[in-house]
């Protein structure tokens, strides 16, 4: 029975310090009395992140006020000891050189020696995404291999990477990953927290600095394939958003030029052909065309690799297959053959990188527009299978209602997502980063 009792006041004990809740009094933050969040992993961590001034400011933990130990009262960027206040005119804290303009961090380290510290909260113009994955020399990495994450419009602390992760056949650390600040420089860099290497599908949290670990895709090649990876520099977390496998790797987005296009030949600002399945290497551009000549870029500001045609001044008829060939792999330094417009009108153009066709059909512009296109959401459905595609590069939501009301199934996804439903009547909603909403009432 005595066990018992004590395990209870053990367990009981545990229950209340984890429980604990801290609060920043005082007028350096915007409100007099602000509630520090617990850390989700690490118990005794309490942090706030935000705006502060140069005001002073104590701690409360529900029944006790806290104030610097020794007299040592500015914690910025140093640990500072804290001790229970005995007496009200003990001085608080103070960070004494405050940018109002940049975010801040305290971090209260709870225990039996707590500990506070206070930090400038880093924001990053750019974020990159460097490793084996991505190395095309071997064996060492190449900072100029280094490829640059999205950052969100809304969260500057938001950053996405969105593309292929492919276990190298070469080079050093072949699946392993990180990120950079910078593309000229290994510093500062984010790793893994803690000190061993992690499989990315198990992403969680990341430390700036530290030591340094990796993320790390699987050599059998079971994680090779299209990720959406999401990092927070704020809250130091980061996750897999969407992985879609597959083995062969193709580009973000193609690019159009010709003076049959409304760029003319310009490698600065050519036409963008959107993904439509990028796993399979699919693309297509909806716009006005006008008689010329038109081929494909691999990259924006460069003419040194195309998709031309296989023979010169191919003209193009609608709702035909062409071939054609990627220029560098052409035998002599390759062909610089064009695809040949002969009228003026609206048209979609498809491209299939992995059967090298193209494809042009003929639209009217006037009920299916270039910006209507790009929003468009396909759902096809097929003996209970539903597929939605989109080909804007923006990450969506996709939810699926009964007719009342109830919510059956919810993913997020960027270019396409395939489920399974029983054959009946349901809402399907997809809703994008930007707040543009798609709503589909779909039968089969």
């Amino acid at each position: 029975m005595k066990k018992f009792i004590i395990c209870l006041v053990l367990v009981c004990s545990v229950f209340t310090l984890n429980a604990k809740t801290w609060s920043v009094i005082g007028k350096a933050l915007p409100d007099d009395t602000t509630l520090l969040e617990q850390d989700a992993t690490t118990p005794n961590v309490y942090k706030y992140v935000g705006k502060l001034t140069n005001m002073s400011f104590k701690l409360f933990n529900g029944v006790d006020y806290y104030v610097p130990k020794c007299g040592m009262n500015d914690p910025f960027d140093q640990q500072v000891s804290i001790e229970k206040q005995v007496d009200e005119s003990q001085i608080g804290f103070r960070v004494s050189y405050v940018n109002s303009n940049v975010p801040y961090r305290i971090t209260l380290i709870d225990g039996a020696a707590p500990k506070l510290i206070v930090e400038k909260v880093s924001t990053y113009n750019h974020l990159y995404l460097i490793g084996g994955p991505v190395n095309t020399r071997d064996p060492n990495w190449q900072l100029s291999d280094a490829r640059e994450l999205v950052r969100d419009p809304e969260d500057p602390f938001v950053f996405y990477y969105k593309g292929f992760l492919i276990y190298n056949s070469f080079g050093d650390e072949p699946g392993s990953i990180k990120f950079l600040g910078s593309n000229t420089n290994w510093d500062p860099a984010f790793h893994p927290k803690g000190s061993g290497n992690v499989p990315l599908a198990q992403a969680s949290k990341m430390v700036l600095g530290g030591d340094d670990s990796k993320w790390e895709i699987p050599a059998d090649g079971s994680g090779n394939g299209y990720y959406v990876i999401k990092l927070n520099t704020l809250t130091e977390t980061i996750s897999v958003e969407q992985f879609i496998p597959g083995n062969v790797e193709y580009p973000a987005n193609i690019f159009i030029t010709g003076d049959a296009m409304p760029c003319g030949w310009n490698n600065e600002t050519p036409e963008v052909m959107s993904p439509t399945k990028i796993t399979e290497g699919k693309y297509s551009w909806t716009g006005k065309v006008m008689p010329g000549q038109f081929k494909f870029l691999k990259h924006k500001g460069s003419w040194g690799y195309c998709w031309v045609s296989t023979i010169s001044d191919q003209r193009v008829v609608y709702d035909k297959l062409y071939p054609f060939v990627y220029e560098a792999e052409n035998i002599g330094g390759g062909n610089d053959f064009k695809f040949l417009i002969t009228e003026p009108g609206g048209c979609t153009i498809s491209v299939d990188l992995a059967t090298k066709k193209m494809l042009v059909k003929k639209v009217d512009l006037s009920s299916t527009g270039k910006e209507k296109k790009n929003d468009e959401v396909i759902i096809v459905a097929n003996d209970g299978n539903v597929a939605v595609t989109c080909s804007s590069s923006l990450q969506k939501n996709l939810d699926v209602f009964a007719i009342d009301g109830r919510k059956l199934y919810s993913n997020s996804f960027v270019y396409n997502s395939e489920f399974s439903l029983p054959k009946g009547c349901y809402i399907v909603n997809v809703t994008d980063s930007n707040g543009k909403n798609n709503v589909n009432k779909l039968v089969f």
